[in-house]
């Protein structure tokens, strides 16, 4: 010990020395102040920034795998947020980057020596079904490498302590009959999340406005407002459309597709009724050629629901209504209908 002191003041003797030339020489300020800088770093022992080291290792440690609210903590902000939503909330991976200490109610806690303390904030998402409850309702859990932990309650600032080597830290949810889950470090989707839902817009009701008149012949003279007769007039509505996912206690065979509806009807010149397109009457052809038939998807028997379910990555198609049918009279005589054939665009974005 005594010979690294001598070294020691032998070496700040010299810095003196050199100080002292320095401002003989006319150095300036700036060597000066060089100086006396390295000779406080001698004096308290190194750069602030190893001060700063020393201090957090005297800290004790978070135990590896636990996950603790921590309101005080400062993740980095996501840029573009990802989300998972279900019918009446959703919540969205807000913030997330790894800290160097943590505040607890017992003081300050560093992570084990090997892991990390991996902080990240929460927020909503928007749901399905208006009004949407706040997404602590969803009663979130972390895996961490595949062992579960709850989400403590009361914030939505957190601090996961993460084991050495740990590859996945992920948000869990489980509603609605769907278990969907959020990457806390890397910003991705789980493969099984509602693609549908991970956009953040929701569709409103979009308008289509369009009503026209469709002439149906048969095969048979048919009972109708002016007697018997093969040519009708349909006057057709199609009112507006809507991307749906869970919609009147219906949902899409997979979390990869969804409902396109559409309020599409028709009535007849003289009559009061509306009526549904039979599902041979009318579809949904995507642009590249695949038909998708129709599924009545309102309990109401006044409305005119269509559900054409579909991959919630189409962007667009045809409407396309018409063509001929098999059909049997209230009388039970067998007869054909050609429908005149109209096609509608719809752009899905």
């Amino acid at each position: 010990m005594g010979s690294v002191v001598t070294r020691l003041r032998t070496w700040v003797g010299s810095l003196v020395g050199w100080r002292r030339i320095a401002v003989l020489g006319g150095g300036g300020l700036a060597l000066i102040l060089l100086f006396d800088y390295l000779v406080a770093l001698v004096l308290v022992g190194g750069a602030p920034e190893q001060s700063e080291r020393v201090a957090l290792a005297k800290l004790d440690t978070v135990p590896m795998g636990q996950v603790m609210l921590a309101k005080a903590a400062d993740p980095k902000k996501v840029e573009h947020p990802h989300g998972m939503a279900w019918r009446k909330a959703g919540v969205a991976v807000l913030a997330h980057s790894e800290v160097d200490q943590v505040q607890t109610s017992a003081g300050l806690r560093r992570a084990s020596d090997g892991s990390a303390l991996l902080a990240f904030e929460l927020g909503d998402w928007p749901c399905e079904e208006k009004p949407c409850d706040d997404w602590d309702t969803l009663k979130a859990r972390v895996n961490i490498d595949g062992a579960s932990v709850p989400l403590p309650a009361g914030g939505d600032t957190f601090v996961a302590a993460l084991p050495p080597g740990t590859q996945d830290v992920d948000l869990v949810v489980k509603a609605d009959g769907y278990t969907q889950y959020l990457s806390l470090s890397g910003g991705y989707d789980g493969p099984s999340n509602i693609a549908l839902l991970t956009r953040k817009e929701r569709d409103p009701k979009t308008p289509i406005g369009a009503r026209f008149p469709v002439v149906e012949r048969t095969s048979v003279a048919l009972e109708g407002p002016q007697g018997l007769q093969d040519t009708y007039t349909r006057d057709v509505t199609v009112d507006y459309w809507q991307r749906r996912f869970f919609l009147n206690g219906k949902k899409p065979g997979d979390q990869t597709r969804m409902f396109l509806v559409v309020n599409a009807f028709y009535s007849y010149a003289g009559r009061t009724e509306r009526y549904l397109f039979g599902d041979d009457e009318i579809a949904f052809v995507a642009r590249d050629g695949t038909r998708y038939p129709p599924l009545d998807v309102d309990p109401s028997p006044d409305q005119g629901l269509l559900g054409f379910e579909i991959p919630a990555s189409v962007r667009g198609g045809n409407l396309e209504i018409g063509g001929t049918v098999g059909r049997t009279s209230t009388t039970g005589v067998p007869y054909t209908a050609t429908i005149e054939q109209r096609s509608l665009p719809i752009s899905l974005g």
